[in-house]
């Protein structure tokens, strides 16, 4: 499993890159606990209204490249979990390909109604996501 993530909050100085790395570490023990494993985490700390515009931030697809390079990931075949349209858009057939789920946890419920229309199904909260992907989905 890769996390791909805007983390704006370091731009705006509500945490710092050291905050963001705990949490790193604190899922990768939860995952842990459950057989998983965190292969790679990639993040932005940018803002637009902070730091100008970037190639980094979700739904760019920089940091996805990135990952399938290190990894040697096959982006036609990932799947992109989330809770915003920004986080699964980078599944749709323009960009990387692969399959797109938004979680109605978080923010998702507010962002339901777009990722239909845009043709990615909506599960109820990340273990339904995880059921879909070993579904194959």
């Amino acid at each position: 499993m890769v996390t791909v993530s805007n983390q704006s909050g370091i731009a705006r100085g509500l945490y710092d890159s050291a905050a963001y790395a705990a949490v790193q570490r604190r899922l990768v023990e939860l995952l842990a606990q459950h057989g998983a494993r965190l292969d790679g985490a990639y993040y932005c700390p940018h803002h637009p209204d902070v730091t100008g515009p970037c190639e980094c931030r979700k739904p760019g697809l920089r940091l996805f490249r990135d990952a399938a390079a290190a990894l040697d990931l096959d982006l036609a075949r990932s799947y992109w979990v989330g809770d915003r349209v920004s986080d699964v858009e980078p599944a749709g057939a323009l960009a990387a390909g692969g399959h797109g789920l938004l979680v109605s946890t978080g923010r998702g419920a507010e962002h339901a109604a777009g990722a239909r229309a845009r043709g990615f199904p909506v599960v109820a909260d990340l273990a339904a996501a995880v059921a879909e992907i070993v579904r194959g989905a």
